[in-house]
């Protein structure tokens, strides 16, 4: 009696599957900063020295005969509700409700797509943008088309190319509408002794339901086996095995830009991995971790490597590899012309011992998260007299470094503020860039303040976002009052105005 009652629970699990139907298918610098490609010139006192997409066809591929029918999609306006919608399709408010999941028809939202039961739409020719960890099987799945259709469109030679992150990838919807409907879902990875049965129940999902949602075809499960717990209110990704998300923004950066890379895995464990050479520094982050990089203004133009591990000893998460494209940015050419009282300051020695002194000071990496939404200016005044990124030239010299941050133009003795919160990391007198402060605000983001007249704070000193740092002058290398702003992400000078833009990471 024993022996029959432990085979009881596989008998019930067999049962299940030969009741089952129909199985649903799943749908830069000369300083020793890390660079991702070859180094570029150095800075100023402040100086130092849109992807390759692919160009698929038209999307005009006929679609699979086999390919279920487009649904009739119907758009909310203003003064509708389900009532009005149902009546002018001749079907019933609760069919609606019913095929949309929808459990509250009194929420419409204006520009919210329904689907219309019974009847039939056509096909849309639309574009989707690759993120990580995308594959063509999954973009085929959220427009409810064909893995065949997406590379007939495409053009493609194959199935499995390798995607790029920020490639563009013409498909021909069939769900009703240009927009992609990713499945919904929560991630399960499956532990030493589940069965369908235990981790159904524990779901409140009958093992069915479950099989359904994953394709499944025998009721036999495996330890890491990756499966999908139905969700209408989670949007479910298509990643390896572990991995619970990965998100690279922006998808399309450009030279002198702030990457931010968030990972999610359903092992435990911490990831490292690199973007080129350039080594990937997480902090714990949400649900997850993420990483900021810093691009030099001059990193090579190109496709880069990027490539995400980790785990522990309880296990080791399964590489997730893939490729971004880093676009070149039109910088201009700065002249500038000092006097002969600075000429000495112009020595390129003098810059190398300055910079390699400072950089000990912006590789230093505290995972704490400082700050809160987005930087603002540090001064009242907006000019900016030489932006990120030009290329410079000291009194008709040659052109071999280019300019790290910002010249903001403002008046001698001007108030200088945090536009941020932080730590002062260094505070001090130096010789190209005069009164230095810096400011770490975490997550090896650190922003320095150049040609200073005074010093209001010292190293240590915590500062809120808006705290007097100092005041404008014209102290080291400098042409006349301004404020050198600069801003760094792992030593790495980057462009400061996206940071006053968006929120990182």
């Amino acid at each position: 009696m024993q022996k029959q009652h432990r085979l009881l629970p596989f008998v019930l699990v067999a049962l299940v599957f030969l009741a089952l139907a129909q199985p649903i298918a799943l749908m830069a610098q000369t300083e020793p900063t890390p660079t991702l490609a070859q180094p570029a010139a150095t800075s100023d006192a402040a100086s130092t020295p849109d992807p390759a997409a692919a160009t698929p066809g038209e999307a005009t591929a006929t679609p699979d005969p086999a390919a279920p029918p487009v649904p009739r999609v119907h758009v909310v306006v203003e003064g509708e509700n389900l009532t009005t919608i149902a009546a002018d399709y001749g079907v019933t408010v609760e069919d609606i409700l019913a095929i949309n999941n929808l459990a509250n028809g009194d929420l419409l939202q204006l520009g919210q797509e329904l689907i219309i039961p019974g009847g039939t739409g056509e096909a849309i020719a639309t574009v989707y943008t690759i993120g990580a960890g995308d594959t063509l099987a999954e973009v085929a799945a959220i427009f409810n088309t064909t893995l065949a259709d997406v590379v007939a469109t495409n053009r493609l030679v194959a199935a499995d190319l390798p995607l790029i992150i920020g490639q563009t990838v013409p498909v021909v919807s069939r769900t009703g509408s240009a927009a992609p409907r990713p499945a919904t879902g929560r991630p399960y990875l499956v532990a030493t002794g589940d069965t369908l049965l235990t981790v159904a129940a524990a779901h409140n999902l009958t093992p069915a339901a479950l099989a359904a949602a994953n394709g499944l075809t025998s009721p036999t499960l495996f330890p890491g086996q990756r499966l999908r717990i139905p969700d209408e209110t989670a949007v479910y990704r298509h990643l390896p095995e572990g991995w619970l998300d990965v998100r690279v923004s922006p998808a399309n950066p450009g030279q002198g830009a702030t990457v931010a890379i968030s990972v999610a895995n359903l092992l435990p464990g911490t990831p490292a991995g690199r973007l080129g050479e350039q080594a990937l520094h997480f902090a714990p982050a949400a649900d997850g971790y993420v990483a900021l990089v810093g691009l030099d203004a001059f990193a090579e133009p190109g496709l880069y490597d990027l490539e995400i591990s980790g785990g522990d000893e309880r296990g080791l998460w399964q590489p997730l590899r893939a490729g971004l494209t880093v676009t070149a940015t039109a910088y201009d050419t700065q002249y500038i012309t000092v006097g002969e009282a600075l000429d000495g300051l112009l020595d390129p020695a003098v810059r190398a011992t300055e910079d390699a002194f400072l950089h000990d000071i912006f590789a230093v990496f505290d995972e704490t998260q400082h700050w809160e939404g987005v930087f603002t200016y540090p001064v009242t005044t907006t000019v900016i007299s030489a932006g990120y990124g030009g290329r410079r030239s000291y009194n008709d010299g040659p052109i071999e470094i280019y300019h790290t941050g910002l010249d903001i133009a403002a008046p001698q003795g001007e108030t200088v503020s945090a536009p941020a919160a932080g730590v002062v990391a260094f505070s001090d007198v130096v010789e190209l860039r005069g009164g230095i402060i810096i400011v770490d605000h975490g997550r090896g983001v650190m922003t320095g303040y150049y040609h200073l007249s005074e010093r209001l704070v010292s190293a240590g000193d915590a500062v809120a976002a808006g705290q007097p740092l100092g005041r404008v002058g014209s102290t080291g290398l400098s042409s006349g009052p301004h404020l050198h702003w600069d801003l760094r992400v792992m030593g790495v000078p980057v462009d400061p105005l996206p940071w006053i833009e968006r929120t990182f990471p």
